[in-house]
C-alpha cells in the first residue's frame, strides 16, 4: 500500500512540474519589432528565445491579431495536447500578413484542449483577440543526467 502511494505522489509530482514554469502565448503586438524588411520578432514570456516573423506581402507596423494556429501529434489525453504551434497570425496596419512562429520549428508544445483553442480535424484554433488569451506551454525534453 505504501509504495502504491509513493507511485501516486511521484506521478502527480512529474505532471505538476511538466506543467511548471510560464505559460507562453502568442506576443502581444507592442511587443513585436520589425528588424528588416519584412522581418520581424518579439520575446517570449520565459525570456529564453524569440519569436521570429516574416511578411512577404508586406512591412510596417502590426495592426492586429488574427488567428492562433497548432497542430496535434496525437489525441488528447487528460484535456492536454502535445503537438507543434504552427504559427501566431497578424494583419500589418498597411497591408499584408505577418506570420509569428515560437523559436524554432518543430519545437514541442502542449496546449490545454477547449476554452479558446477549437478543433477541427487534427489542428487547433485560437481566433480570442484578448492579448495573451493563446497560451501554450514548452515541452522541453529532460537532459540526461
Amino acid at each position: 500500500m505504501a509504495i502504491k502511494k509513493v507511485v501516486l505522489l511521484f506521478c502527480v509530482l512529474l505532471s505538476a512540474n511538466a506543467w511548471a514554469g510560464p505559460m507562453e502565448h502568442c506576443p502581444k503586438i507592442a511587443d513585436i519589432k520589425e528588424v528588416g524588411v519584412g522581418t520581424y520578432t518579439a520575446p517570449t514570456v520565459g525570456g529564453t528565445g524569440d519569436w521570429y516573423g516574416t511578411s512577404q506581402t508586406g512591412r510596417g507596423a502590426v495592426g492586429r491579431f488574427e488567428e492562433a494556429i497548432f497542430k496535434a501529434h496525437g489525441e488528447p489525453k487528460k484535456g492536454a495536447v502535445v503537438g507543434e504551434l504552427l504559427h501566431c497570425g497578424y494583419a500589418l496596419r498597411d497591408g499584408g500578413k505577418l506570420d509569428m512562429r515560437f523559436k524554432q520549428e518543430g519545437t514541442v508544445v502542449s496546449i490545454k484542449a477547449g476554452k479558446v483553442w477549437e478543433q477541427w480535424y487534427n489542428q487547433y484554433y485560437c481566433e480570442d483577440k484578448a492579448e495573451g488569451a493563446c497560451t501554450f506551454k514548452e515541452l522541453v525534453r529532460p537532459g540526461k543526467g
